[in-house]
């Protein structure tokens, strides 16, 4: 196990508070991002946000997160200063769930002015191109680079073993081994995602300017995701190919991860969610006199307004309701698999060093 220097894990306390005050920002200004007709991931007429009903609604929202937000604040900082540095990891979490339940309390404000969307339903009838920037050469280019640093490891095994022995962050060729199949399942995880942006998302709009703002917001989602693929790779080749110095990386990239999403986050705020803040003026106004179109799905669908459950829904991806990107279809088996490739994919060397570690204590 790598034990990092005091110095490290203040900086990694450090960035993990600052991810949680850009969570805090970001929720601050979501009800601003989401399209015209989706407010609080309710439906509603156009124009409804900046009704005094609306604007109120945003008051008090805004008043409970800065409440809510304050108290997650206290109970980080209690946590480390309680429980260490180890507790800050949980400091992301906290700030979530405070978020959330502001956002929540708000919802149900919305509720009652819920519209029924447009029952008109579009489709893409030929696929898009370069949806992934660089096309699946630039995807391709995690796996490769995966690759080599296999065959380097399968090279030099027995030299990597023969190291890896008294060295207290030593690394043997299996651990080695189980870290790379790791970072393999998250790339398979995420490539799915990229090949799901292309081909599994249902459109909002099917064509005119609203179908360019809606493809380019397609497109810079892709590209952040491509880009946390290469983060990931070069990330776990660092590791695999000098893990004595798998320490300096990890203070190193923690800082470069709250960079990495700070720049996605405003390129996606500029845009609004699916291109919706480049609407121009008088297109604005010509469709505050339509009937709302939201995202073309019921409500009833998304449960507590973050989960989209439906299964006469084809599509995978459908548009967050209430924040940048996208979110999984969960009726969908293979929201699921992709759901599981990402996230229980980094506990793997963790089970595989349980699984070594417990028959040691006789369990």
């Amino acid at each position: 196990m790598i034990h990092l220097p005091i110095d490290t894990r203040m900086t990694i306390a450090i960035t993990i508070g600052g991810f949680a005050i850009l969570s805090a920002v970001l929720f601050w200004f979501m009800p601003r991002l989401t399209r015209h007709d989706l407010y609080f991931a309710v439906t509603v007429t156009p124009g409804f946000r900046d009704e005094p009903e609306g604007k109120s609604i945003l008051r008090r929202y805004r008043l409970e997160l800065i409440i809510f937000s304050g108290l997650a604040f206290i109970a980080f900082a209690a946590g480390v200063g309680w429980f260490g540095v180890g507790f800050a990891s949980a400091g992301q979490f906290i700030e979530l769930v405070a978020s959330f339940i502001a956002f929540y309390l708000a919802r149900q404000r919305v509720l009652p002015y819920a519209a029924p969307p447009t029952m008109i339903r579009e489709a893409e009838l030929h696929s898009q191109n370069r949806v992934i920037p660089g096309g699946w050469i630039a995807a391709s280019g995690p796996f490769i680079l995966l690759a080599a640093c296999t065959g380097y490891l399968w090279i030099h095994r027995a030299q990597i073993d023969a190291g890896a022995g008294g060295q207290p962050n030593g690394l043997t060729v299996h651990a080695l081994t189980v870290y790379l199949l790791s970072t393999a399942a998250i790339l398979t995880g995420h490539t799915l995602v990229l090949y799901g942006l292309s081909h599994w998302v249902r459109p909002v709009y099917a064509g005119g300017p609203e179908r360019v703002r809606e493809l380019k917001f397609r497109r810079t989602v892709s590209a952040i995701v491509l880009g946390v693929e290469y983060c990931v790779t070069l990330r776990a080749s660092w590791t695999m190919l000098v893990p004595r110095r798998g320490n300096l990386m990890t203070g190193a990239l923690v800082p470069f991860v709250f960079v990495f999403l700070l720049v996605a986050i405003v390129m996606l705020a500029r845009l609004g969610q699916g291109g919706s803040r480049i609407l121009a003026k008088e297109q604005v106004s010509s469709t505050i006199s339509t009937l709302p179109v939201g995202d073309r799905t019921p409500d009833c669908y998304w449960k507590l307004g973050i989960f989209y459950f439906n299964r006469d829904d084809s599509a995978v991806f459908v548009e967050k309701r209430f924040g940048l990107g996208y979110s999984l279809n969960f009726a969908r088996p293979t929201a699921w698999i992709i759901l599981l490739l990402i996230l229980v994919a980094p506990l793997i060397p963790v089970f595989a060093h349980l699984t070594q570690f417990l028959p040691k204590l006789g369990v």
